[in-house]
């Protein structure tokens, strides 16, 4: 009985992990490089309380 009991548990980690891999994947694939972009900005300004900064070697003299 307690070989059967371990063989459940190994199965639904397996599950579990399948199902995390390819829900993971979903999500990856909506999401792009742009979204991920703003939502570090985002996280930025909110959470750490930066502001961006300006790039002085863009500007011409």
């Amino acid at each position: 009985m307690k070989t059967l009991r371990n063989r459940f548990f190994v199965e639904g980690i397996v599950l579990g992990s399948l199902c995390g891999v390819a829900l993971g994947s979903l999500i990856a694939f909506q999401i792009n490089s742009e979204r991920i972009h703003t939502a570090r900005r985002v996280f930025d300004r909110v959470v750490l309380r930066r502001e961006p900064g300006i790039d002085y070697s863009l500007m011409r003299p």
